[in-house]
């Protein structure tokens, strides 16, 4: 699971998916939340209208991967990225439900300096 969740994360980076609304609606739950590094909230239908305005792949390196189980059917992570020299804290909460789907995600901007694995 740890290593699926990590592949279905970088998917959000990748014009393929951020291009298919019906991946999109799959993948992120009904309830979904972001709480995005422009420090607002936005939910499903806006982050579902914003990937799809993306015209390329997002150059985002993951680093510092976390994995937690939190019951049967709930994940959580956490990791680093870095996107045009600037570094972000991720944090998602996936559930199984019928499929994998996104309930909420966080990015906040970091601005301390980090060691980084990458993944």
């Amino acid at each position: 699971m740890k290593n699926e969740i990590l592949r279905l994360e970088k998917s959000f980076f990748q014009l393929q998916y951020m291009n298919d609304v019906n991946w999109l609606n799959m993948i992120l739950h009904p309830d979904f939340k972001e709480f995005g590094k422009s420090g607002t909230m936005i939910h499903k239908s806006e982050v579902i209208e914003s990937l799809m305005q993306c015209t390329k792949d997002r150059d985002i390196t993951v680093y510092n991967y976390e994995f937690m189980q939190v019951d049967v059917n709930t994940f959580l992570v956490h990791y680093v990225t870095k996107e045009s020299d600037m570094l972000y804290y991720r944090t998602s909460l996936w559930v199984k439900e019928e499929c994998l789907c996104l309930v909420f995600h966080q990015a906040s901007k970091i601005n301390d300096t980090l060691y980084l694995r990458e993944y």
